[in-house]
């Protein structure tokens, strides 16, 4: 048999074998990760915690902060670039420097969608076009 016809036969087999683990994995687990979680979890649960509640006056929370939700545009450049100025949340005065990211506009977009899912409770979800739009504007 040749190997076109080899490949015809085993390519629909090979995607139906995909389909059938995603499937299982699924059932097995429950739920599919956000997709911004893997990028959270990596490059911001370090500081900010994994439940977005922060190191005391050291970094802020992330939890229902009204200083994020009021910055959103601002925050694909902390991401990208870092944040190295006071700000205060809440009360409280943060000045601890916010390391830059070596962050895409795609994970940028989706740390964004995560943390307004889980963080923020905002129904907004950003594309990657807005992230790169706001990074034109970082000072």
């Amino acid at each position: 048999m040749a190997p076109k016809k080899i490949i015809q036969y085993i390519a629909p087999f090979s995607i139906f074998i995909i389909i059938l683990l995603f499937i299982y994995d699924i059932w097995s687990h429950g739920t599919v990760d956000h997709p911004g979680k893997a990028g959270y979890v990596a490059n911001c649960s370090q500081c900010h915690g994994e439940n977005g509640e922060g190191i005391k006056s050291l970094v802020p929370p992330l939890n229902h902060s009204d200083f994020a939700i009021k910055n959103l545009d601002s925050i694909p450049c902390w991401l990208k670039f870092g944040l190295n100025h006071p700000i205060t949340v809440g009360d409280t005065l943060y000045d601890q420097p916010m390391y830059p990211g070596n962050l895409d506009e795609v994970q940028i977009s989706n740390i964004i969608n995560y943390m307004n899912d889980e963080y923020f409770n905002l129904d907004k979800h950003v594309s990657p076009q807005w992230v790169s739009d706001r990074l034109k504007g970082c000072k």
